[in-house]
């Protein structure tokens, strides 16, 4: 994986952190490490892009992958974001 790569799956790691903690379930419960690593390497898009990882099913795609896909968007759309502003050297 690469650095950006790792920076999204860093995100994404994040909020499953927060969704975890406000729904009062295990992290894993949300996904695994790998289906977010998968998520990250594929350049997931669309939620049935998403529901066509391993152990993702609809319930998941339909609670959480909103937020997931807003993550994965926002990251597709500018790879230079992980950048800090004024890193420009």
């Amino acid at each position: 994986m690469s650095e950006a790569d790792f920076s999204v799956y860093a995100r994404l790691r994040s909020l499953r952190k927060t969704l975890a903690e406000q729904a009062g379930v295990p992290v894993y419960a949300i996904f695994s490490n790998e289906q977010m690593a998968e998520m990250v390497t594929r350049r997931v898009e669309t939620a049935s892009a998403l529901s066509e990882i391993a152990g993702v099913g609809e319930a998941r795609v339909e609670k959480y992958g909103a937020a997931f896909l807003e993550v994965l968007g926002k990251a597709l759309q500018s790879p230079e974001s992980s950048a800090e502003p004024g890193d420009e050297t």
